[in-house]
């Protein structure tokens, strides 16, 4: 694999699958599942991931499920067939045919995705898609889930002081196990191709207590999967959304709070914090909820709402905060995942400085601090291999502060984040805004309702043909590839010194008469202040 990898012609793909309803998600349960392949081969994001350059090549009707092989086999054997033989490929600087491998390199989806393409469960007792059975999480009776609270203190370094702490984690509980160790390619593979069907004809043999594997994937057949070290990705937008959001429910106490009742109940079983337990009704009707440190009181929450509505954010970096809120029922409406990626990492130290106590506020900042490293455009194999070793140290901070509920497999992921960044690379490679923004756009080919699958390929395939040539056209000609400037710039171009650069407005002219003195003014400020009229003033 060595010999064609460093082939730059040769092109490394990735795959990426999503499900969505084309009926609207007040309609009838229906899914449909495209499956996506990008070449990474491309210049970096801008290029990388256009609309044009996502190419949609298979669709799934109906949900996957554990048949998610079968529906990808074709997609294997052509990868087999393009690592194996090659393709014949015109090469327009030698001017010469050349033959282009092609090999598959990771996928990108959700978190649920990711178990159907893995082929792995990613519900349970064992919902960690990479340390599978060598982390059990544990279960919550009232809470009614699993939850990996407590779960990270084996992976910190022997000798750390929180291993022995046995009053903010479980209560009573020492830590002296080692760091699980993650299964190797090899291993996985070996896995795989021993498991065998049960009598039921249903499961494999051993699931649920020796391995969580659903159905085989087709990904093992691929010839070099023993040397993919890293062939999927916990998508970081979907991973990041889902731990603001949920931090965010519960500092400012919503109906998406980690710390209701049933959250109480569980803590007071599991952790020794006398200050957080359900208060019984003396002398009035019904239990009581203590206030936690870390939830914002009634006026605190109201001040910064009435904050949110004073934010203002340059063009095109965010959305606008104050169409969404509503200080009758101090929520804040509409926010989609760009928002919790923009509160997590810029709004949230400012928010709660001041209102909850400097260890706490510290944490939140360092949680801040830690996703806004990973999401930079550059990152350094230093500050990613420190981010690895801070990685469980902050997972057990948060949960000396946080109840036992706060802590789902989306939380448990802060853990492999910095891995994932070392060896794929930035996040602006490897997450799903674009998928997105694709499914959008094929979520409008939708036409037909009563043929989904095939309105959606005439569709797509009428586009890629009209993307290939389009791309043939004269750069001056307006196409889809080629649109007019956002601030009209092309319509104001000068060579003058005075005049260079954008000097177009966002919004369209309006005429305007100047007067004498106006006018005087203007043409003095132009003539002292243009080099080009130099040698001609006396």
């Amino acid at each position: 694999m060595l010999t064609e990898a460093k082939e730059a012609r040769n092109v490394c793909v990735a795959v990426a699958i999503d499900g969505f309803n084309p009926y609207g998600m007040m309609a009838a349960p229906y899914s449909c599942w495209p499956v996506f392949v990008i070449p990474l081969n491309l210049p970096p994001p801008g290029v990388l991931f256009q609309c044009k350059n996502i190419f949609l090549s298979l669709i799934i009707p109906g949900h996957p499920g554990n048949k998610m092989g079968v529906y990808m086999a074709p997609m294997w054997d052509e990868l087999i067939k393009a690592w194996k033989e090659g393709h014949w490929t015109y090469d327009r600087a030698t001017k010469r045919n050349f033959k282009m491998h092609v090999w598959y390199q990771y996928s990108l989806h959700d978190f649920v995705a990711y178990g159907i393409f893995c082929g792995c469960c990613v519900h349970g007792k064992f919902p960690c898609p990479i340390c599978k059975t060598a982390l059990q999480f544990i279960w919550l009776k009232k809470g009614g889930k699993f939850s990996s609270f407590d779960k990270h203190r084996q992976f910190l370094p022997l000798n750390h002081p929180f291993r022995e702490d046995i009053k903010n984690f479980m209560k009573g509980v020492i830590v002296t196990d080692p760091a699980p160790e993650m299964m190797t390619p090899e291993a996985v593979h070996a896995q795989i191709e021993g498991l065998m069907v049960d009598e039921g004809g249903i499961k494999f043999v051993g699931y649920g207590e020796e391995h969580a594997w659903t159905h085989k994937s087709g990904l093992e057949r691929l010839p070099y999967h023993d040397d993919l070290l890293h062939p999927h990705n916990c998508d970081m937008m979907h991973t990041e959304k889902n731990i603001a959001e949920g931090l965010y429910g519960t500092l400012m106490d919503t109906d998406k709070s980690k710390d209701n009742v049933k959250a109480r109940i569980v803590m007071a079983e599991l952790c020794d914090r006398p200050k957080q337990k359900m208060q019984p009704p003396i002398g009035r009707k019904t239990w009581r909820r203590p206030k936690t440190e870390f939830t914002l009181s009634m006026p605190q929450r109201r001040e910064v709402l009435e904050w949110f509505q004073m934010l203002m954010f340059s063009d095109g970096y965010a959305s606008n905060w104050r169409r969404g809120v509503n200080l009758s029922t101090l929520r804040v409406n509409g926010l989609k995942s760009h928002d919790y990626h923009v509160w997590l990492e810029r709004i949230l130290p400012v928010m709660v400085r001041g209102y909850v106590p400097d260890d706490v506020w510290k944490v939140l900042v360092e949680l801040s601090n830690f996703f806004r490293q990973l999401c930079a455009k550059e990152i350094s194999r230093a500050v990613v291999a420190s981010m690895e070793k801070l990685a469980p140290v902050l997972l057990c901070k948060l949960e000396k502060i946080f109840p036992p509920g706060f802590f789902l497999s989306m939380q448990h992921l802060i853990l492999h984040l910095s891995y994932e960044a070392r060896m794929g690379g930035p996040v602006q490679w490897r997450w799903c805004y674009s998928i997105e923004r694709v499914l959008k756009v094929i979520h409008t080919m939708t036409g037909n309702k009563g043929k989904i699958e095939a309105s959606i390929t005439e569709a797509s395939c009428l586009e890629e043909m009209s993307n290939f040539t389009t791309t043939y056209y004269a750069d001056n000609l307006p196409s889809v590839h080629n649109p007019p400037p956002h601030y009209n710039a092309s319509e104001n171009e000068s060579t003058l010194s005075l005049f260079r650069g954008q000097l177009g407005s966002a919004s369209e002219g309006t005429n305007k008469i100047l007067t004498h003195e106006e006018w005087r003014s203007i043409m003095l400020y132009v003539l002292t202040n243009l080099s080009e009229v130099e040698q001609y003033i006396g």
